[in-house]
């Protein structure tokens, strides 16, 4: 499933600085997760599926796992990918980062652009 333009995603004061959340979708049998993610400025958007076995990435409670303010963790096998980007920063990502979505910021809100 890919995410339509003006899809809202989330507030931009529910998602943590820095920090990330988990938003799910579903249209008939087609399902999304998106991470929204937060450091400073910089909002950035992912498929929650990590490249490296293709899992989702929070934990089972639905938390995401953010190491050192900087980088989002995988917790099925540890990949770290950085907040801003979603470029990979170690672990068995082997250099491939997670699938970005463009985002539009508007009255507060978080939209897929």
């Amino acid at each position: 499933m890919t995410p339509k333009p003006g899809l809202f995603l989330a507030r931009l004061d529910a998602v943590p600085n820095p920090g990330a959340i988990v938003v799910d979708f579903a249209e008939g049998e087609a399902r999304l997760s998106i991470v929204v993610a937060r450091r400073g400025a910089s909002i950035a958007a992912f498929r929650n599926r990590c490249p490296h076995a293709g899992y989702p990435m929070e934990r089972p409670d639905g938390r995401m796992v953010i190491q050192e303010g900087r980088y989002l963790v995988c917790t099925a096998h540890g990949a770290s990918f950085a907040l801003e980007t979603g470029a990979c920063a170690g672990g068995p990502c082997n250099g491939e980062g997670l699938e970005r979505f463009a985002i539009a910021l508007r009255d507060g809100g978080i939209f897929i652009a």
